[in-house]
């Protein structure tokens, strides 16, 4: 199926400005602008691949295929599918037999994603219900999915361009790993997101600035860095809506 663009926003920051922060790094994918399938319908459904016990994975909405061969730290595009209460599955790559699934009730004109998530040493699927309205003028929404067991909880920050860390107080405070945060309305703008530990303020890295412009809904996934410490957590943002 169609792969997404990637883009890298996180760099490293003086010690001067931003201090403190968890280092993390980020890619922004894009999400609503293209779907697979080309027969319309009246509801969509996309994959979020949060897993690291995962193989490369594919997955059936019933019996349709909207994800082939992803692994994780990876928004799919949605797919048009037909509405109805049915089960969403999840094989290795190449195989038969479903390692994971999670039943939904996809409903019309309702948007919807796959999650797949580490469980212990294995994995599992569960169905997140996604925002299909643009946020309220003059805003945007955005919500967190923090998956980042090894840090484990942590205070978020959406620091305006024209500010500070310290001069600023978190959007979201001791967010504990497998948390499905709500979707949160904030002012449009160009912010700088910042991930720490709960109430804790270390190290010097964080996020380039991003704009985000009136109207989009965003998804952000927080998790682990696989292979390093420095920086300890990847963050992935996907579009819900633009």
């Amino acid at each position: 199926m169609a792969r997404l663009t990637r883009k890298r926003l996180w760099t490293r920051v003086g010690a001067t400005t931003l201090v403190g922060l968890l280092p993390i790094t980020a890619t922004v994918l894009s999400g609503c602008q293209t779907v697979e399938n080309s027969a319309p319908s009246q509801t969509l459904a996309r994959v979020i691949d949060a897993s690291y016990n995962a193989p490369a994975v594919e997955v059936k909405v019933g019996t349709t295929a909207i994800a082939t061969n992803i692994g994780a730290a990876t928004f799919t595009n949605y797919a048009f599918l037909p509405p109805e209460d049915t089960t969403a599955y999840v094989y290795p790559t190449g195989t038969t037999t479903a390692t994971a699934s999670a039943q939904g009730d996809f409903l019309v004109a309702q948007e919807h994603s796959v999650f797949i998530t580490d469980s212990g040493v294995a994995y599992t699927a569960t169905i997140l219900t996604d925002q299909t309205t643009a946020a309220p003028t003059g805003y945007f929404s955005i919500r967190f999915l923090q998956q980042a067991a090894h840090a484990g909880a942590v205070d978020i920050y959406l620091v305006p361009s024209s500010s500070t860390l310290s001069g600023s107080k978190p959007l979201l405070t001791d967010v504990t790993p497998q948390s499905v945060e709500s979707y949160v309305n904030v002012m449009a703008g160009t912010y700088t997101i910042a991930v720490t530990p709960t109430g804790v303020i270390t190290t010097p890295y964080t996020s380039s600035q991003i704009a985000f412009v009136a109207g989009q809904v965003r998804t952000a996934l927080i998790m682990d860095a696989q292979l390093t410490t420095n920086p300890p957590v990847t963050v992935v943002i996907g579009d819900d809506l633009d």
